[in-house]
């Protein structure tokens, strides 16, 4: 079965369908099956609709269902890209990197060792590889303006106690205000005086062909494996095989990148 871009709403617009046409079904022949059979399609078609990145790719590999976009197409299981040009088949395969620790908090000597062991295992692979890193700047904004109204809040409440004739509990009220009001300013001092943070996706691309698709898919996969571990084992960082929409989220990105107003695409 081939489908062209297979989305979310595509594959719970289809399940709404046939959820309507079995409560059709239910008004001229009342069935307790076909009641239950369309509570379960609706279940579905909600959880299709909020998790379809993870459901739809074992959907499309147990149902062989070919995505196509323009010239580029998706095996079933939806980890590999494919294109045909004249009689060979290219196929390419996608990894996230994921970096636990950054550069700041190794030593010299680490740093040194980490970059001569990489570039060595690197240069060990003998097909063609692509490492991007894609930098994306993060607003501050909302998370300094929320630190503020809790030290505004807070400054008020104190003002409003010292107003007010003291009592027993006055004095152990003041102390826990003062103490969030000190909170509120080292946190501001450290994001003020502090580097400006940044969001950083690592992936990886690796593309092999042959005259045979099968054979194509067979080695790029061989690829991704070996570059996995290669990256991972030289860097001391997790590497996850994408799949599904984080992959085609990744062939976009070589085309056009997200807008920095709209990091829910940037992020996964």
């Amino acid at each position: 079965m081939y489908n062209e871009i297979l989305t979310n709403k595509k594959m719970a617009s289809l399940i709404v369908v046939i959820q309507l046409l079995l409560l059709g079904a239910l008004i001229f022949y009342p069935n307790p099956i076909i009641a239950l059979i369309a509570i379960l399609t609706f279940v579905i078609a909600a959880a299709v609709w909020r998790f379809g990145f993870l459901l739809k790719p074992m959907i499309s590999k147990h149902l062989h269902i070919l995505e196509g976009f323009g010239k580029y197409e998706l095996t079933p299981s939806q980890d590999v890209i494919i294109k045909k040009e004249g009689n060979r088949y290219y196929a390419t395969a996608y990894l996230l990197v994921q970096f636990t620790q950054s550069a700041a908090e190794k030593t010299a000597d680490q740093i040194y060792v980490m970059k001569q062991s990489y570039e060595r295992a690197l240069s060990s692979l003998n097909y063609v590889y692509k490492i991007s890193n894609m930098i994306c700047p993060i607003d501050l904004t909302p998370f300094v303006d929320k630190i503020k109204e809790r030290r505004s809040k807070a400054e008020s409440r104190m003002s409003e106690i010292i107003s007010i004739p003291p009592s027993s509990n006055t004095g152990a009220e003041i102390a826990l205000l003062k103490r969030e009001i000190e909170s509120c300013e080292k946190q501001l001092d450290k994001i003020q005086s502090g580097e400006r943070p940044m969001q950083v996706i690592n992936f990886a691309m690796t593309t092999a062909s042959s005259h045979s698709k099968d054979d194509a898919i067979s080695k790029v996969k061989q690829q991704a494996a070996e570059m996995k571990t290669v990256i991972s084992s030289t860097l001391d960082t997790e590497v996850l095989m994408l799949g599904g929409d984080e992959m085609k989220r990744c062939f976009e990105w070589e085309y056009m990148l997200p807008e920095k107003e709209r990091k829910d695409e940037f992020l996964y």
